[in-house]
């Protein structure tokens, strides 16, 4: 360590660190000067002997002004600049300056662009401009209300680079701006956009509005892995643009963004378009990563672009690509990675204010409850702000329909609240939704955006893994071998009843959710192992036609439990990731959708076609508050622990006045005999049967779906 070093960590509190290899740490005093001539006597209120410094605790005069240079001097005559460091995270300093307006980053006109950078912490800042010969104009900032610097740079910069210079703590670093709309390749630079060329391109919302989220059917796939295989036969590979294409097949079966459409989901969840930082985005085929190592919020990722220097390349493809998926009926869900950034020291926003962006524990070391190293603090009101405005900017700039929240629990409970009052202020349908996990991050658990607190957050859903681990089995590596209810553990049979709920019912079912639509029902996602691979495990005595069979029962599950159907790409024709459980940078081989696999699981993929239908035709399937389960829905456990589970809803346009689903997993087959008869909606291909009848054959296995006729009144 340097001689010395001076922090403010509060108003009118400084920590000093004396090396012992200076006077072995041991000092008389100390003083502070300004850079206005002002000297101040500063008083020792603690001392800390450590093994290589010894640590002061002094207090200053509390008229510390922001902005301007001090320096701490102690009595052998060393003198260093004071560092601005927790008073940052204090509420005075948020009293100070929180700002509320909405024109921080470049605002482009025809004849002029406003630069705005909310930088309290700053002595001087500057934004170096670049054009398109790359030649560099210096331009000074002005501080001014809430220690945002600003400067109005006249002519037209609709084409120019940008980056900022920030002078702080002693030394100046440059820095992209935290709200830069586009860069170049790699985010070397931001870009000054005029979104006027972005908002040329057409695009319209899906209509009608959904009544309800429990109207949602959700598909989760990524960008790069829907068409990075050339047998997608897009005219590119991997790219925004690429998952625009119609008309795109392999052995006559489409592929692509038609094969996306004929599957009949609601809703397409793509994984993270955000910029990140990890693939090289001018020779993106040397890296792969899912994109869950975020560099820049409101920029998306280069290497989805066909050319990733132009800035408005990327902007310009994405809003086509929304645009497309419209056309096709298909609204966009975004993953967005608020909980951490990919490096610390690499971020804009540790660059421009340092210690403020991220969560500390007490003892002043960076909150890791996200395992990548970092947590980003939402209970700061800037980064609070920074999420909403990200968010209102896609769904106003790009019309996105819904986002994801990755680790969601390390966010806070008011900030995702605000989110999902600021999105669906914009559209009343939005989805909200992600992974209410029990993060270890450095923030009180009632504060945290968890399962847990589901209560308080009564608009937003959570991905339940206890559907999840009930119907599948377990996911983590050292369980693998473990099965759930559909893959053979008859045991769990009363499990089952719980989740095929919402898990919304009371005692004696397992209750998490207060409304089914809180709850996002999935067996698959892009971590873990695939359903296949997870059989490959757990089911490996029994033959592949079982295991297909059993696939096809946990898509109906899926599909007609209560709450939000989910699935990932690729489980609708048992896609494999060759047992890898952590794909996310294992390359396009690995992750990329297989449409040789698609071809001979035929017969499961128009299985799942046929449930999403059902679902989405069939209103009992699609209750959307608590009380409506808890008095509709009824379950018992039939005879080889099968599942029948009664959902008394009446509905007039398919004249029936109740459906029964029943659940067979074991390699038996079951008769049933009913007071009633019942006609059959879907066998155990997904087909209806004419008829009607109280006799009830279910085969090993499978899952039937039944209706009972609506009586004349």
């Amino acid at each position: 360590m340097a001689s010395m070093e001076a922090f403010l960590d509060d108003y009118g509190k400084v920590q000093v660190y004396v090396s012992r290899n200076f006077f072995n740490g041991h000092t008389s005093g100390f003083y502070l000067t300004s850079e206005e001539g002002t000297c101040s006597d500063c008083v020792i209120r603690g001392v800390e002997d450590h093994e290589r410094e010894i640590r002061y605790n002094l207090t200053i005069p509390a008229d510390f002004r922001f902005g301007s240079i001090y320096m701490l001097h102690e009595a052998h005559g060393q003198a260093v600049q004071l560092k601005i460091r927790h008073i940052v995270r204090t509420a005075e300093f948020d009293r100070q300056f929180t700002y509320h307006g909405d024109d921080l980053g470049a605002r482009y006109h025809s004849s002029y662009t406003d630069f705005a950078l909310w930088a309290p912490t700053a002595i001087h800042v500057y934004v170096r401009l670049i054009d398109h010969r790359r030649r560099t104009v210096l331009c000074a900032m002005t501080r001014g209300e809430k220690g945002v610097f600003r400067t109005r740079v006249q002519g037209d910069l609709k084409h120019y680079l940008y980056v900022y210079l920030i002078e702080r703590d002693g030394i100046t670093v440059e820095s992209i701006d935290p709200y830069g709309l586009s860069s170049d390749a790699n985010c070397r630079h931001s870009a000054v956009i005029d979104t006027s060329v972005i908002e040329e391109i057409p695009i319209r919302d899906v209509s009608p509005v959904m009544n309800s989220s429990a109207d949602a059917v959700i598909y989760e796939c990524s960008v790069r892995d829907m068409t990075s295989s050339p047998e997608t036969g897009t005219s590119t590979n991997g790219t925004f643009a690429a998952l625009c294409e119609h008309g795109t097949s392999w052995k006559s079966h489409p592929t692509g963004l038609d094969y996306l459409a004929s599957l009949g989901a609601t809703h397409i969840q793509l994984q993270p378009v955000m910029d990140f930082f990890t693939v090289d985005e001018q020779h993106p085929e040397r890296n792969y990563n899912w994109g869950y190592d975020p560099c820049q919020f409101f920029t998306l990722e280069g290497s989805y672009s066909t050319d990733a220097m132009d800035p408005y390349d990327r902007m310009k493809s994405f809003r086509r690509l929304v645009a497309a998926f419209h056309e096709s009926g298909l609204r966009v869900t975004l993953d967005v990675v608020f909980n951490h950034m990919y490096d610390v020291s690499q971020s804009s926003f540790d660059k421009v204010v340092p210690y403020y962006y991220y969560r500390y524990t007490d003892n002043g070391w960076l909150s890791n409850g996200s395992y990548c190293g970092n947590d980003l603090d939402s209970m700061r009101p800037m980064v609070r702000k920074l999420y909403i405005d990200v968010i209102r900017l896609y769904m106003n700039l790009y019309h996105v329909d819904g986002f994801r929240f990755d680790l969601m629990g390390i966010l806070d409970v008011d900030t995702m609240n605000e989110i999902y009052r600021a999105a669906r202020s914009i559209k009343p349908d939005v989805l909200i939704y992600g992974e209410g996990w029990d993060m270890p991050t450095a923030l009180s658990e009632d504060l945290k955006a968890r399962i847990y607190n589901q209560h308080r957050m009564p608009g937003i859903a959570h991905f339940n893994d206890t559907f999840r681990d009930v119907a599948k089995g377990p996911t983590s590596d050292d369980s693998k071998y473990v099965k759930g209810y559909l893959t053979g553990n008859l045991g769990m049979a009363f499990d089952m009843c719980g989740v095929l709920s919402g898990n919304t019912m009371k005692d004696p079912y397992f209750r998490r959710f207060d409304n089914p639509i809180q709850s996002i029902n999935g067996l698959e996602t892009h971590d873990n192992m695939t359903v296949w691979d997870k059989m490959h495990a757990c089911c490996s005595e029994e033959p592949r036609e079982i295991r297909l069979m059993r696939q096809k029962l946990m898509i109906a599950a899926t599909m007609v439990a209560q709450g939000i159907p989910f699935l990932h790409a690729g489980m609708e024709f048992c896609g494999t990731k060759y047992d890898n459980t952590n794909s996310y940078d294992a390359g396009d081989s690995i992750n990329q959708m297989n449409w040789d696999r698609m071809i001979l699981n035929l017969d499961v993929v128009a299985y799942t076609r046929k449930m999403i239908a059902l679902r989405r035709a069939w209103k009992a399937f699609r209750l959307d508050n608590g009380a409506q389960v808890e008095k509709q829905v009824h379950f018992s456990i039939g005879e080889g622990s099968t599942v029948l589970y009664d959902i008394d809803c009446r509905d007039a346009v398919r004249h029936s006045d109740g459906v029964r689903v029943i659940f067979n997993p074991s390699r038996d087959e079951r008769y049933f005999h009913f007071e009633r008869e019942w006609s059959i909606i879907a066998d155990e291909n997904g087909n209806p049967q004419p008829g009607k009848r109280a006799e009830i054959h279910i085969g090993p296995c499978s899952c039937i779906v039944l209706s009972r006729e609506l009586e004349a009144d």
